[in-house]
């Protein structure tokens, strides 16, 4: 029969073991905030996987463009992104730009200063201006009426989105393949 000494020890053991156990235990519901937290870094890791594709899919296709530089930009241009606005303001382009960089869209705005040598003019919002490349134009006719005459109407302009020369205070580049005013 173990002596008293042992039960006290026994007991001592017990009462360790039962308060380790209560410490560990997590509170209710803990398991599942962590489950949803797991599950929100999950969406967050595909949301990044997702953007990294569309980011090699565009470097895949500069480098495309390096090796063959008589291939056309309207066939390397990625379509607009889907879910995307039918017109764009310039606003909207400017804040969202990450987005549009390198698809094609149409954006309507007010007709900013117009650089003949250059052939380009801007189209201006509260955020930035956005240069408007005419070079691309097919019809030059077109292309001297809007670098010659003042613009009073807002233009409609559809292209491809590409970052500006650092000439220049354009925060985006477009070079145009239409022009409506």
């Amino acid at each position: 029969m173990p002596t008293p000494r042992a039960w006290q020890k026994w007991l001592i053991l017990a009462a360790a073991l039962l308060l380790i156990s209560t410490a560990c235990a997590q509170p209710p519901g803990g398991s599942e905030e962590l489950r949803k937290e797991v599950q929100g870094l999950k969406a967050e890791v595909q949301a990044l996987k997702e953007k990294l594709a569309q980011v090699e899919a565009r470097q895949q296709t500069m480098l495309d463009l390096l090796k063959h530089p008589g291939a056309a930009p309207e066939a390397a241009a990625p379509p607009a992104p889907p879910g995307g606005p039918a017109t764009l303001t310039v606003s909207q382009l400017l804040t969202e730009k990450d987005r549009y960089l390198g698809a094609r869209v149409t954006v309507k705005g007010e007709a900013g200063p117009v650089l003949m040598h250059h052939k380009s003019l801007m189209l201006k919002a509260p955020e930035g201006m956005v240069e408007v490349s005419l070079a691309a134009l097919p019809d030059q006719k077109l292309v001297q009426r809007l670098t010659s005459a003042p613009l009073d109407a807002p233009l409609t302009v559809t292209g491809v989105v590409a970052l500006p020369p650092k000439v220049g205070g354009a925060k985006l580049q477009i070079t145009a393949e239409a022009v409506e005013f």
